[in-house]
Formats: structure tokens, sequence, C-alpha cells
């Protein structure tokens, strides 16, 4: 766990959905390819920075609002940044 953050391996599904309610962009991703990308020690929050690609990833004031879907429903949320 890099900085005390879940990894893509510690992924449970095989598919990676992140979806954002700020713009309305959503996608699935499968994490057999985003490993091949970027390693299956990415931590889950670099993760949705380099998949998001959004303009306000650096953003203090008006932050992405990317998310995992699976996670936050887990977690009974609608929505978490992990």
């Amino acid at each position: 766990m890099p900085n005390g953050s879940f990894t893509l391996r510690q992924f449970p599904h095989d598919m990676v959905e992140l979806a954002c309610d700020k713009c309305g962009r959503r996608g699935r991703l499968s994490k057999a390819r985003l490993i091949e990308e970027y390693g299956a020690d990415v931590a889950l929050p670099d993760l949705r920075t380099l998949v998001a690609k959004c303009d306000r990833a650096g953003s203090m004031s008006d932050p992405c609002g990317a998310y995992f879907v699976a996670l936050a429903a887990k977690a009974g949320l609608r929505r978490a940044l992990y």
C-alpha cells in the first residue's frame, strides 16, 4: 500500500469503472490492461489522476470529481475519492 493507499493489484474486480458527477464522464477499463500500462502497484489515487486526465486534477478549489464506482458502492457512498 503506497502511502497508505490501495493499489491496482488490490482492486476487487476485473473491470475498473470510474465516473465523475461534475463533468458526467464515465468509463470502464480492463484491470489487466491498466496493470500492463501503469503496473500493479500503482496507487489508486494516482491511477485515478492518470486515467481521468482531468484539467481539474491540480485544483484545490475545484478538484477533479472522478471516483471508483465499485469502491463507492461497496462503501455505501454515492462517490468516494480513493
